[in-house]
């Protein structure tokens, strides 16, 4: 078995610190995107919320007008 030397092992971290570092920055880049579409997420869940609500509004109102044209009929 060979030895390795102490620049062949030298140069060997100094890659994997380089791939660390590229890993690490994907990995960061990642995390932000992720928090934005967390935001985005929200967001889109408040509207769908909002616009639930509104349209159970406009149904009970539609059933009340639907009560008030049957009475008019009588």
């Amino acid at each position: 078995m060979k030895e390795a030397s102490v620049e062949d092992l030298h140069n060997a971290l100094s890659s994997y610190r380089e791939k660390y570092s590229e890993i690490k920055k994907k990995i960061d880049k990642l995390d932000k995107e992720e928090q934005k579409l967390e935001k985005e997420l929200e967001t889109i869940r408040n509207h769908l919320s909002y616009y639930d609500s509104l349209v159970s509004d406009m149904k009970k109102k539609m059933q009340g007008r639907k009560n008030l044209d049957f009475f008019d009929h009588l």
